[in-house]
């Protein structure tokens, strides 16, 4: 398959990998050290004095752990931790609970947005920008020809799939138009419902898509004409299956397509740190790839010429504030920044991407950061007779920036704070949490089977220990979520196959000690 038909699968199939993925990854640690996951039990918890410690009991106490250092060996689940950590908490004086709900993004945010970073660009409707042309097909028939006769000499396992691609690209070819002329499709100003655009347009294969993955959710995506050479892209999404958010990206290569994907990550598709003055690698992060993938894939790689950065990361970092304060999103701080490469557009010939500014904003509570970074609520399967399907991504505000300004601005899983449940929690001590991590992190990292034992042990390395707040599942509800103070352990995991994974270690509950699975939401 072409890589240009590769990437637009990809956009609008996303949502089923992610379903596969999860309902793979899925598993129970050993009831005998995860404690009952009891909501209203959590509760009762974290108002009562026995058994916890006051949050400044707490602050007394970490102090003896200024350098948290163990090292643990599981021969039999060949697993090795080395935990070399400071353990840091919030200088602040209560943790609370407090009750939070998916919010909607409304109009007055999306005008605000185009008044903000697009006041002179008319918008016309998104989908069009994606119809593909007598000209864009006869390319990729042209480019998969020439792959059948190399496959017919060099790779006879892959004929028939180059035989399928080309057949299904010249009947798509005959249906195809000329051209498409976007300024004819001006878009709506307002936010449109899915199901009536559905209605209206019951043959238009993006509406199509959209009814059945968001049903009576909501939408906004427009694109500009580009006729000043800059790709701008604005997609707003408010979906009670997969998630609100809106995405904004500009670019002078091609239109964002990653902005009307209908999952909702915690920040920016195909973005990885920039490491030195290498050539970026997007294939899995650029970690722990074969040396021939590695080759392949980074030397397909060029620098967009007209997207420079040449700005400061001070002078950024400026900017990217200016936007939040513009758009009144004052309960933000930045989590993480760097300088990142982003991949733009790829073709069969070049992979261009451009270098950014890119930071990452997470709210704050009480000063505290809510990090849910390390996954997010999901369920799939049957409840009381129905199929369902949801998820509810993390909250986050990525932002990217160079010398253009801003060239992307994505509002991902917004909440609502609904109300304080515990004003001031109660909190178990470290001692007992620590005990509880150094049991739980080697079989949260055992190996599932023999024969990935056979292929070696996995590395966990600990660095750092911190008390955040982080959203939670509540008792029934898939709507509603509380935000509860948890100790994060961070740090790296190297699989049995050398395969690296940076972030969230294991996250405890820090009111009842049990272990939070962050694709469960609890």
């Amino acid at each position: 398959m072409g890589v240009k038909r590769r990437q637009r699968c990809m956009a609008w199939m996303m949502t089923g990998f992610i379903v596969i993925t999860l309902a793979g990854c899925q598993s129970n640690p050993e009831k005998s050290i995860v404690r009952e996951k009891n909501m209203d039990k959590m509760l009762t918890q974290a108002e009562r004095k026995e058994n916890t410690s006051s949050y400044k009991q707490v602050q007394k106490e970490v102090k003896k752990y200024e350098t948290y250092q163990t090292q643990i060996k599981d021969k039999k689940m060949k697993v090795t931790v080395d935990v070399n950590a400071k353990v840091e908490v919030p200088k602040v004086n209560k943790l609370s609970v407090y009750r939070v709900s998916p919010l909607k993004i409304k109009q007055d945010f999306l005008n605000r947005v185009k008044k903000t970073l697009t006041p002179d660009i008319a918008y016309y409707e998104g989908d069009k920008a994606d119809v593909r042309t007598k000209s864009v097909i006869a390319r990729e028939i042209s480019f998969c020809e020439k792959e059948l006769k190399s496959a017919k000499t060099n790779d006879s396992d892959m004929v028939e799939e180059y035989e399928m691609e080309l057949a299904d690209l010249k009947k798509e070819y005959k249906n195809a138009p000329d051209s498409i002329k976007l300024t004819n499709y001006p878009a709506a100003a307002s936010i449109q419902k899915i199901s009536q655009l559905f209605k209206n347009n019951s043959h238009n294969t993006f509406y199509q898509w959209l009814h059945e993955l968001h049903g009576n959710g909501d939408v906004f995506y427009g694109v500009s004409d580009a006729k000043d050479g800059n790709y701008h892209a604005l997609f707003l999404q408010n979906s009670p299956n997969y998630g609100n958010c809106l995405r904004y990206s500009v670019n002078k290569t091609a239109y964002d397509s990653a902005v009307y994907h209908a999952d909702v990550k915690n920040d920016i598709p195909m973005i990885v740190p920039v490491k030195g003055n290498e050539t970026p690698n997007f294939y899995d992060g650029g970690k722990n790839v074969e040396k021939e993938t590695k080759e392949e894939t980074t030397t397909s790689v060029k620098c967009a010429e007209n997207e420079k950065l040449t700005i400061s990361e001070i002078d950024a970092e400026k900017k990217a504030m200016d936007l939040l304060g513009k758009l009144k999103l004052n309960d933000f701080a930045c989590f993480d920044k760097g300088k990142y490469a982003q991949l733009l557009s790829a073709d069969e010939a070049q992979n261009v991407y451009r270098n950014v500014w890119h930071f990452l904003y997470l709210r704050k509570l009480d000063d505290v950061f809510v990090n849910n970074q390390a996954g997010f609520k999901y369920t799939d399967g049957w409840q009381s007779g129905s199929y369902v399907q949801k998820m509810w991504g993390s909250e986050a505000i990525a932002i990217c920036v160079n010398d253009s300004g801003v060239v992307n601005f994505h509002y991902l899983s917004p909440l609502e704070v609904k109300e304080t449940v515990v004003e001031q929690s109660r909190i178990k001590p470290f001692k007992e949490v620590k005990e509880t991590f150094e049991k739980m992190v080697v079989i949260a990292n055992k190996s599932d089977s023999e024969e990935d034992l056979a292929n070696g042990g996995v590395s966990v390395k600990v660095t750092d220990v911190c008390l955040v707040y982080t959203r939670i599942s509540e008792k029934d509800s898939f709507d509603t979520g509380l935000i509860v103070p948890v100790w994060d352990f961070q740090g790296t995991i190297v699989d049995e196959y050398g395969y690296e994974k940076t972030g969230n270690i294991l996250s405890i509950n820090a009111i009842d000690g049990s272990v939070i699975n962050q694709e469960l939401g609890y």
